[in-house]
Parts: structure tokens; sequence; C-alpha cells
């Protein structure tokens, strides 16, 4: 999704220390990143995405790494709900939250409006948010 520096586990998406959100509107999205640049957060660390741009990147990614090891944990599932949701018009932000307190503070902010689902990418684990 980030072209400078896509993050990846076996080639498929895997933005460790981050959590992928999806909103229904990019409005919502935006206004998420307002939130966190004004509590502190610097705009490289809550990128926003249109569906078009994630659209895009889910299918080139998921095309590109068809091997085992690719497929050896849940991140092409994760890629496909991206890809899913991004088809459906949803507006995508990555917000960087290395620790459990960071995670739970980009998720009060997150939690202010609709969101379709949020991934926090852990070293071992995909863990859904709420």
């Amino acid at each position: 999704m980030n072209p400078q520096e896509p993050k990846t586990d076996f080639g498929i998406f895997y933005p460790m220390g981050h959590i992928v959100v999806a909103f229904p509107s990019y409005e919502d999205a935006v206004r998420v990143q307002k939130d966190l640049l004004t509590g502190g957060y610097e705009r490289e660390d809550c990128a926003l995405y249109r569906s078009e741009q994630v659209a895009a990147a889910s299918k080139e990614n998921l095309e590109d790494h068809t091997g085992w090891l690719a497929r050896l944990g849940k991140s092409d599932e994760m890629v496909r709900k991206h890809l899913e949701a991004a088809r459906h018009g949803a507006a995508f932000a990555v917000i960087y939250a290395p620790s459990d307190i960071d995670a739970e503070r980009a998720m009060n902010v997150v939690r202010r409006v609709p969101f379709e689902f949020a991934h926090r990418y852990r070293r071992f684990a995909i863990q859904v948010m709420k």
C-alpha cells in the first residue's frame, strides 16, 4: 500500500506494528487522520489510502505471491479482506501503533467514526481490533 516502503512477510503485505483500518467513507478516514495529527502523530504515521489504491495494491500483491510461504500465515487472508472492502469503496488508514498503549490510543480515535474493520499486525499474529 505504501509505494515507498511496503511492509511484507514472505512477499505478502504485513505492516508489523501498524493497524490497518477500513472506513466506509474517505471523509471518516480524513477525520481520524486529523484527530491523530492533532494528538501528536506525524502524517507518515497515519497514512490514508483511497479504495482504488488499496484495490490495485492488494490485487497485485495476491497475484504476485502465490507460493506456499506467502500463504503460510493469515497475511493473504487479510489482504483478501482489504481487497474486498476496497472493491466496495472503503477508504483505509495505516496507523503506526507498536505498543498496546499506542494501539488503544489509536483505536480510541478510530472508534469515533464508523469503521468496517481494524487489523493490528503484531509479530506473530494479526489481531482484530474492536
